[in-house]
């Protein structure tokens, strides 16, 4: 398998249910270039091991708790005190709102745990690099949904409206770059990339940065 790193990514595990924290502990360390440097049960521990340990990338196990139980508090916590930090988030119960919920929070990617373990490494590589990532099946069900918002319906279509500087700032959203990568590779400021940010998000119909990249990924590949 081609890795897009050689690094070794130091990784930290939140999921509820000591079986299937161990289960991913076991899977993730089959791969010599990822190493687990801590995991959590809950909330409180997750967020105070993220800040001691500083890991390249968290885990968090979504639908364990219930069908009603959302992880998306969760990544909310932790990008409150870690925004740079990327979150990929697995789960046994693949749902629209469930993604949907887990992405307008933060998280850098979704997958179900179905996944062999080769691609769960490649998706590990790229949220590392804070690059967007869902698994293709879940890719044309929440661009149904954003679609079905109001006002979302021709979302993709609104891309034409974009200025030229926006669309630029969206192409490097969609590549995962920080507001400051990208005011540094546009040379402007971080606060003239935020101002531009809410207008392409007027725009879209979004809410978030996630969903931007979202629509501009789908429009990539149409």
């Amino acid at each position: 398998m081609n890795k897009p790193l050689k690094r070794k990514i130091r990784l930290f595990i939140i999921c509820s249910q000591l079986l299937a924290r161990e289960g991913l502990i076991l899977l993730t360390q089959q791969d010599e270039d990822i190493k687990v440097i801590g995991d959590a049960a809950d909330d409180e521990a997750g967020v105070a091991g993220i800040d001691t340990l500083q890991p390249d990338v968290v885990i968090v196990a979504d639908g364990w708790g219930g069908e009603d139980c959302s992880c998306a508090d969760t990544v909310k916590k932790i990008k409150a005190y870690h925004p740079h930090i990327p979150i990929l988030v697995v789960s046994p119960h693949v749902e629209n709102a469930r993604v949907q919920m887990a992405l307008a929070a933060g998280a850098n990617g979704y997958l179900p745990m179905g996944i062999d373990i080769d691609e769960l490494v490649r998706v590990l590589y790229t949220v590392s690099r804070g690059e967007l990532t869902l698994h293709p099946s879940l890719l044309p069900a929440i661009l149904q949904q954003l679609e079905a918002e109001p006002g979302g319906k021709s979302a993709v279509s609104n891309l034409d409206n974009l200025t030229q500087r926006e669309s630029d700032i969206l192409s490097a959203l969609s590549r995962g770059l920080t507001d400051r990568e990208i005011a540094q590779q546009l040379s402007i400021s971080v606060r003239t990339v935020q101002s531009h940010l809410a207008h392409i998000y007027e725009k879209l119909h979004v809410h978030s940065r996630t969903e931007a990249a979202l629509i501009a990924v789908q429009h990539k590949h149409e």
